[in-house]
Protein backbone atom coordinates (compact mmCIF):
# COMPACT_ATOMS: atom_id res chain seq x y z
CA UNK A 1 0.00 0.00 0.00
CA UNK A 2 1.66 3.10 -1.10
CA UNK A 3 0.38 6.60 0.16
CA UNK A 4 0.97 10.37 0.54
CA UNK A 5 0.34 10.95 4.21
CA UNK A 6 -0.31 13.85 5.80
CA UNK A 7 -0.05 15.29 9.22
CA UNK A 8 0.82 14.17 12.01
CA UNK A 9 1.35 10.49 10.28
CA UNK A 10 3.67 11.67 7.97
CA UNK A 11 5.79 14.20 10.28
CA UNK A 12 5.86 11.03 12.80
CA UNK A 13 7.23 9.09 9.95
CA UNK A 14 9.12 11.89 7.95
CA UNK A 15 11.30 13.06 11.33
CA UNK A 16 13.00 9.95 11.64
CA UNK A 17 14.62 10.65 8.35
CA UNK A 18 18.01 12.07 8.45
CA UNK A 19 18.39 13.51 4.80
CA UNK A 20 16.60 16.42 3.01
CA UNK A 21 16.77 17.57 -0.51
CA UNK A 22 15.64 21.10 1.02
CA UNK A 23 18.17 21.39 3.38
CA UNK A 24 21.39 22.82 3.31
CA UNK A 25 24.84 20.73 5.17
CA UNK A 26 25.92 21.45 8.79
CA UNK A 27 27.49 25.37 8.30
CA UNK A 28 29.29 27.69 10.82
CA UNK A 29 29.94 25.36 12.68
CA UNK A 30 26.61 23.40 13.59
CA UNK A 31 26.07 20.22 13.63
CA UNK A 32 22.78 19.78 12.18
CA UNK A 33 21.34 20.86 8.72
CA UNK A 34 19.66 24.04 8.30
CA UNK A 35 16.17 25.23 6.39
CA UNK A 36 14.50 28.03 5.31
CA UNK A 37 10.80 28.75 4.76
CA UNK A 38 9.89 30.26 1.85
CA UNK A 39 6.61 30.86 -0.05
CA UNK A 40 5.26 28.24 -2.21
CA UNK A 41 2.31 25.32 -2.93
CA UNK A 42 1.72 22.74 -0.99
CA UNK A 43 0.35 19.91 -3.26
CA UNK A 44 -1.81 16.93 -1.17
CA UNK A 45 -1.90 13.95 -2.78
CA UNK A 46 -3.14 10.21 -1.22
CA UNK A 47 -1.55 7.22 -3.34
CA UNK A 48 -3.20 3.71 -2.67
CA UNK A 49 -3.97 0.75 -4.61
CA UNK A 50 -7.25 -0.85 -6.15
CA UNK A 51 -8.91 -3.39 -7.90
CA UNK A 52 -10.80 -2.90 -11.31
CA UNK A 53 -14.08 -3.95 -11.38
CA UNK A 54 -17.05 -3.22 -13.96
CA UNK A 55 -20.10 -1.42 -12.59
CA UNK A 56 -22.59 -4.04 -13.05
CA UNK A 57 -22.23 -7.67 -13.85
CA UNK A 58 -24.60 -10.91 -13.58
CA UNK A 59 -23.71 -14.06 -12.39
CA UNK A 60 -25.63 -17.27 -14.52
CA UNK A 61 -26.47 -20.06 -12.99
CA UNK A 62 -28.43 -22.92 -14.52
CA UNK A 63 -32.13 -23.51 -13.23
CA UNK A 64 -31.56 -27.46 -13.08
CA UNK A 65 -28.64 -29.87 -11.57
CA UNK A 66 -27.04 -31.88 -14.75
CA UNK A 67 -24.57 -31.94 -17.03
CA UNK A 68 -23.32 -28.82 -19.26
CA UNK A 69 -24.04 -30.45 -23.35
CA UNK A 70 -23.07 -27.55 -25.07
CA UNK A 71 -21.44 -24.13 -24.25
CA UNK A 72 -22.00 -21.33 -27.50
CA UNK A 73 -20.18 -18.59 -25.73
CA UNK A 74 -16.41 -17.99 -24.62
CA UNK A 75 -14.07 -15.43 -22.03
CA UNK A 76 -14.23 -12.46 -24.36
CA UNK A 77 -17.36 -13.15 -26.34
CA UNK A 78 -19.56 -9.68 -26.39
CA UNK A 79 -23.86 -11.59 -25.57
CA UNK A 80 -27.31 -9.77 -26.41
CA UNK A 81 -30.17 -10.42 -24.01
CA UNK A 82 -31.74 -13.61 -24.58
CA UNK A 83 -28.63 -14.92 -27.14
CA UNK A 84 -28.49 -18.99 -26.22
CA UNK A 85 -25.41 -19.54 -23.86
CA UNK A 86 -25.46 -23.08 -23.27
CA UNK A 87 -27.88 -25.95 -22.70
CA UNK A 88 -28.06 -28.31 -20.02
CA UNK A 89 -28.92 -31.85 -19.47
CA UNK A 90 -31.25 -32.47 -16.33
CA UNK A 91 -29.67 -35.32 -14.12
CA UNK A 92 -31.43 -38.33 -13.07
CA UNK A 93 -33.40 -36.10 -10.47
CA UNK A 94 -34.25 -33.53 -12.80
CA UNK A 95 -35.48 -35.56 -14.89
CA UNK A 96 -37.63 -37.54 -13.11
CA UNK A 97 -39.14 -34.41 -11.25
CA UNK A 98 -39.58 -33.17 -14.92
CA UNK A 99 -41.57 -36.16 -15.62
CA UNK A 100 -43.40 -36.57 -12.71
CA UNK A 101 -44.15 -32.99 -13.85
CA UNK A 102 -45.74 -33.71 -16.95
CA UNK A 103 -47.89 -37.25 -15.84
CA UNK A 104 -49.41 -35.04 -13.13
CA UNK A 105 -50.60 -32.56 -15.58
CA UNK A 106 -51.99 -34.96 -18.01
CA UNK A 107 -53.43 -36.71 -14.86
CA UNK A 108 -55.16 -33.67 -13.76
CA UNK A 109 -56.51 -32.93 -17.52
CA UNK A 110 -58.33 -36.41 -17.51
CA UNK A 111 -59.49 -36.06 -13.90
CA UNK A 112 -60.93 -32.54 -15.12
CA UNK A 113 -62.41 -33.63 -17.93
CA UNK A 114 -64.43 -36.60 -16.14
CA UNK A 115 -65.70 -34.52 -13.13
CA UNK A 116 -66.62 -31.90 -16.08
CA UNK A 117 -68.67 -34.73 -17.26
CA UNK A 118 -69.71 -36.57 -14.28
CA UNK A 119 -71.22 -32.16 -12.82
CA UNK A 120 -72.83 -31.79 -15.88
CA UNK A 121 -74.45 -35.07 -15.06
CA UNK A 122 -75.31 -34.17 -12.04
CA UNK A 123 -77.10 -31.06 -12.91
CA UNK A 124 -79.72 -32.78 -15.13
CA UNK A 125 -80.39 -35.44 -12.59
CA UNK A 126 -80.82 -32.63 -9.99
CA UNK A 127 -82.99 -31.23 -12.73
CA UNK A 128 -85.62 -33.98 -12.28
CA UNK A 129 -85.05 -34.12 -8.82
CA UNK A 130 -82.84 -37.08 -8.69
CA UNK A 131 -79.89 -35.82 -6.66
CA UNK A 132 -80.52 -33.79 -4.03
CA UNK A 133 -78.47 -30.27 -3.96
CA UNK A 134 -76.12 -31.55 -1.60
CA UNK A 135 -74.71 -34.31 -3.45
CA UNK A 136 -74.14 -31.99 -6.62
CA UNK A 137 -72.47 -29.60 -4.80
CA UNK A 138 -70.53 -32.50 -3.92
CA UNK A 139 -69.06 -32.84 -7.34
CA UNK A 140 -69.03 -29.27 -8.00
CA UNK A 141 -66.57 -29.09 -5.17
CA UNK A 142 -64.41 -32.29 -6.21
CA UNK A 143 -64.36 -30.64 -10.09
CA UNK A 144 -62.56 -27.43 -8.21
CA UNK A 145 -60.42 -28.94 -6.12
CA UNK A 146 -58.94 -31.16 -9.50
CA UNK A 147 -59.26 -27.76 -11.51
CA UNK A 148 -56.47 -26.20 -8.84
CA UNK A 149 -54.59 -28.94 -9.37
CA UNK A 150 -54.03 -28.87 -13.38
CA UNK A 151 -53.82 -25.43 -12.53
CA UNK A 152 -50.64 -25.22 -10.25
CA UNK A 153 -49.24 -28.20 -12.59
CA UNK A 154 -48.99 -26.15 -15.16
CA UNK A 155 -48.01 -23.06 -13.16
CA UNK A 156 -44.72 -24.76 -12.33
CA UNK A 157 -44.44 -26.03 -15.77
CA UNK A 158 -44.63 -22.47 -16.97
CA UNK A 159 -42.15 -20.79 -14.51
CA UNK A 160 -39.84 -24.06 -15.79
CA UNK A 161 -40.23 -22.84 -18.86
CA UNK A 162 -39.76 -19.42 -18.41
CA UNK A 163 -36.03 -20.25 -16.55
CA UNK A 164 -35.39 -22.26 -20.27
CA UNK A 165 -36.37 -25.57 -19.21
CA UNK A 166 -37.86 -27.64 -22.28
CA UNK A 167 -39.44 -30.68 -20.85
CA UNK A 168 -40.36 -32.27 -23.77
CA UNK A 169 -39.84 -36.37 -23.55
CA UNK A 170 -36.21 -37.55 -23.99
CA UNK A 171 -35.21 -33.80 -25.24
CA UNK A 172 -35.32 -32.61 -21.55
CA UNK A 173 -32.79 -29.55 -21.41
CA UNK A 174 -32.03 -26.23 -20.27
CA UNK A 175 -31.18 -23.60 -22.35
CA UNK A 176 -29.60 -20.58 -20.78
CA UNK A 177 -29.76 -17.58 -22.72
CA UNK A 178 -27.95 -14.15 -21.41
CA UNK A 179 -30.46 -12.05 -18.97
CA UNK A 180 -28.68 -8.99 -19.63
CA UNK A 181 -26.24 -7.71 -22.72
CA UNK A 182 -22.63 -7.44 -21.99
CA UNK A 183 -18.92 -8.96 -22.26
CA UNK A 184 -18.51 -12.80 -20.78
CA UNK A 185 -15.41 -11.86 -18.59
CA UNK A 186 -15.89 -15.61 -16.81
CA UNK A 187 -16.97 -19.13 -17.69
CA UNK A 188 -17.00 -21.36 -14.89
CA UNK A 189 -17.52 -24.75 -16.81
CA UNK A 190 -16.52 -27.18 -19.86
CA UNK A 191 -18.34 -29.24 -21.95
CA UNK A 192 -19.45 -32.33 -20.41
CA UNK A 193 -19.00 -31.11 -16.56
CA UNK A 194 -21.38 -31.65 -14.02
CA UNK A 195 -23.58 -28.37 -12.96
CA UNK A 196 -25.52 -28.05 -9.95
CA UNK A 197 -28.86 -25.92 -10.10
CA UNK A 198 -29.23 -22.10 -8.74
CA UNK A 199 -32.39 -22.95 -6.99
CA UNK A 200 -31.07 -26.62 -5.31
CA UNK A 201 -29.22 -24.66 -2.21
CA UNK A 202 -29.79 -21.50 -0.93
CA UNK A 203 -27.42 -18.95 -2.31
CA UNK A 204 -25.58 -22.22 -4.01
CA UNK A 205 -25.33 -23.51 -8.08
CA UNK A 206 -22.66 -23.45 -9.98
CA UNK A 207 -21.55 -19.92 -12.06
CA UNK A 208 -21.52 -20.74 -15.38
CA UNK A 209 -20.57 -17.35 -16.91
CA UNK A 210 -20.33 -13.87 -15.35
CA UNK A 211 -21.40 -10.98 -17.78
CA UNK A 212 -19.88 -7.61 -17.17
CA UNK A 213 -20.84 -3.75 -18.87
CA UNK A 214 -17.44 -2.98 -19.45
CA UNK A 215 -18.95 0.35 -20.76
CA UNK A 216 -18.08 1.72 -17.09
CA UNK A 217 -14.71 0.63 -14.89
CA UNK A 218 -14.64 1.23 -11.08
CA UNK A 219 -12.12 0.96 -8.75
CA UNK A 220 -12.22 0.20 -5.13
CA UNK A 221 -9.13 2.04 -3.28
CA UNK A 222 -8.50 1.27 0.71
CA UNK A 223 -7.76 4.60 1.70
CA UNK A 224 -6.13 4.52 5.76
CA UNK A 225 -8.69 6.27 8.21
CA UNK A 226 -5.52 8.74 8.86
CA UNK A 227 -6.13 10.18 4.85
CA UNK A 228 -9.91 10.04 4.38
CA UNK A 229 -10.07 13.74 5.46
CA UNK A 230 -8.59 14.70 2.84
CA UNK A 231 -10.61 13.11 -0.18
CA UNK A 232 -13.37 14.51 -1.52
CA UNK A 233 -16.21 13.29 -3.96
CA UNK A 234 -14.81 14.56 -7.50
CA UNK A 235 -11.13 14.35 -6.84
CA UNK A 236 -9.61 13.69 -9.74
CA UNK A 237 -7.52 11.02 -9.99
CA UNK A 238 -4.38 9.39 -12.17
CA UNK A 239 -4.62 5.67 -12.40
CA UNK A 240 -1.81 3.54 -14.06
CA UNK A 241 -1.23 -0.33 -13.61
CA UNK A 242 2.03 -1.96 -13.82
CA UNK A 243 1.15 -3.74 -16.93
CA UNK A 244 1.18 -0.93 -18.83
CA UNK A 245 3.18 1.48 -16.85
CA UNK A 246 4.21 4.20 -19.43
CA UNK A 247 -0.19 4.91 -19.91
CA UNK A 248 -2.18 6.63 -17.24
CA UNK A 249 -6.13 6.12 -17.29
CA UNK A 250 -8.04 9.19 -15.61
CA UNK A 251 -10.59 8.68 -12.77
CA UNK A 252 -12.94 10.74 -10.24
CA UNK A 253 -13.76 9.73 -6.40
CA UNK A 254 -17.35 9.34 -7.06
CA UNK A 255 -18.09 7.60 -3.65
CA UNK A 256 -16.48 8.25 -0.21
CA UNK A 257 -18.22 5.67 2.04
CA UNK A 258 -19.91 7.11 5.78
CA UNK A 259 -17.92 3.77 7.50
CA UNK A 260 -14.74 2.76 7.72
CA UNK A 261 -13.90 -1.15 7.62
CA UNK A 262 -11.20 -3.41 9.76
CA UNK A 263 -8.20 -4.31 7.35
CA UNK A 264 -5.26 -5.79 9.08
CA UNK A 265 -5.97 -3.75 11.80
CA UNK A 266 -5.85 -0.36 10.33
CA UNK A 267 -9.45 1.32 9.63
CA UNK A 268 -10.23 1.68 5.83
CA UNK A 269 -12.31 3.63 3.71
CA UNK A 270 -13.24 1.98 0.68
CA UNK A 271 -13.18 4.90 -1.68
CA UNK A 272 -15.13 3.90 -5.26
CA UNK A 273 -13.07 5.78 -8.13
CA UNK A 274 -15.14 6.07 -11.58
CA UNK A 275 -12.96 5.44 -14.44
CA UNK A 276 -13.04 8.52 -16.85
CA UNK A 277 -10.81 8.10 -19.57
CA UNK A 278 -8.14 5.75 -21.02
CA UNK A 279 -10.15 2.36 -20.37
CA UNK A 280 -8.28 0.76 -22.47
CA UNK A 281 -5.17 0.25 -20.70
CA UNK A 282 -7.64 -1.55 -17.80
CA UNK A 283 -9.24 -5.00 -17.17
CA UNK A 284 -11.36 -6.28 -14.65
CA UNK A 285 -9.61 -8.01 -11.58
CA UNK A 286 -6.48 -5.70 -12.45
CA UNK A 287 -4.87 -4.14 -9.49
CA UNK A 288 -4.47 -0.54 -10.13
CA UNK A 289 -1.86 2.24 -8.72
CA UNK A 290 -4.54 5.02 -8.29
CA UNK A 291 -3.40 9.06 -7.40
CA UNK A 292 -5.62 11.31 -5.47
CA UNK A 293 -5.38 14.79 -6.10
CA UNK A 294 -6.56 16.26 -3.06
CA UNK A 295 -6.94 19.81 -1.28
CA UNK A 296 -3.68 22.39 -2.77
CA UNK A 297 -3.08 25.61 -1.26
CA UNK A 298 -0.33 27.93 -3.43
CA UNK A 299 1.70 31.01 -1.93
CA UNK A 300 1.90 29.82 1.05
CA UNK A 301 4.47 29.64 3.84
CA UNK A 302 6.34 26.25 4.08
CA UNK A 303 8.74 24.69 5.22
CA UNK A 304 10.26 21.05 4.85
CA UNK A 305 8.59 18.20 6.84
CA UNK A 306 12.00 17.12 8.76
CA UNK A 307 11.78 20.83 10.48
CA UNK A 308 8.51 20.06 12.56
CA UNK A 309 8.75 18.21 15.67
CA UNK A 310 5.86 16.92 17.97
CA UNK A 311 6.79 16.51 21.34
CA UNK A 312 3.44 15.65 23.57
CA UNK A 313 1.43 16.19 20.11
CA UNK A 314 2.47 20.24 19.61
CA UNK A 315 3.83 21.40 16.34
CA UNK A 316 7.30 22.79 17.01
CA UNK A 317 9.99 23.85 14.75
CA UNK A 318 13.60 25.15 15.86
CA UNK A 319 14.32 28.52 14.44
CA UNK A 320 17.40 30.34 13.93
CA UNK A 321 17.53 33.56 16.27
CA UNK A 322 21.22 35.44 16.01
CA UNK A 323 22.23 31.96 14.83
CA UNK A 324 20.86 29.80 17.86
CA UNK A 325 17.93 27.40 17.51
CA UNK A 326 14.93 28.71 19.84
CA UNK A 327 11.75 26.08 20.34
CA UNK A 328 8.73 27.89 18.65
CA UNK A 329 5.22 26.94 18.53
CA UNK A 330 3.64 26.82 14.98
CA UNK A 331 -0.12 26.31 13.58
CA UNK A 332 0.35 23.66 10.94
CA UNK A 333 -1.82 23.43 7.72
CA UNK A 334 -1.69 21.54 4.48
CA UNK A 335 0.98 18.84 4.30
CA UNK A 336 2.84 16.73 1.70
CA UNK A 337 5.60 14.33 2.01
CA UNK A 338 7.97 17.41 1.13
CA UNK A 339 6.47 20.29 2.53
CA UNK A 340 3.71 21.47 5.34
CA UNK A 341 2.15 24.70 5.36
CA UNK A 342 2.85 26.78 8.07
CA UNK A 343 -0.39 29.21 8.85
CA UNK A 344 1.23 31.13 12.22
CA UNK A 345 4.37 31.47 13.68
CA UNK A 346 7.08 31.86 10.93
CA UNK A 347 7.91 34.17 7.85
CA UNK A 348 9.17 33.41 4.90
CA UNK A 349 12.79 33.53 5.45
CA UNK A 350 13.26 32.58 8.52
CA UNK A 351 15.99 29.47 8.69
CA UNK A 352 15.03 26.63 10.97
CA UNK A 353 16.95 23.52 11.59
CA UNK A 354 16.41 20.26 9.84
CA UNK A 355 17.01 17.98 12.96
CA UNK A 356 16.78 17.97 16.29
CA UNK A 357 19.58 20.77 17.83
CA UNK A 358 20.06 19.13 20.71
CA UNK A 359 20.21 15.28 19.25
CA UNK A 360 22.61 16.34 16.60
CA UNK A 361 24.87 17.27 19.36
CA UNK A 362 24.91 15.36 21.62
CA UNK A 363 25.77 12.97 18.19
CA UNK A 364 28.34 15.45 17.75
CA UNK A 365 30.05 15.41 20.64
CA UNK A 366 29.69 11.21 20.83
CA UNK A 367 31.66 11.46 17.42
CA UNK A 368 34.33 13.87 18.55
CA UNK A 369 35.20 11.52 21.60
Amino acid sequence: MRLTRTLPAALATLTLACGSSNGNPASGGRPYRVGVADRGAVHVTIEETGLVEPERQIVVKSPISGVARRLFVQEGDSVVTGQLMATIVPDIAQANQLARLQSEISAAEIAVANLRREYARAQELSERSLLSDAEVDAVRTELEQAENRHAAAREQLRLMEASGVEAAGESQSARITAPTSGVVILRGVEEGETVVGGTSTFGGGTELFTIADLSTLLIQAAVNEVDIGKVARGDTVAITVDAFPGDTARGVVRLVPPAARQQERVRVFDVEIEVRGGQGILRPGMTANVRIAGPSRDDVVRIPVEAVFLPEGQAIVYRLTDGEPQATSVTLGLSDLVYVEIVDGLASGDSVALEDPVEAERRARLRGR
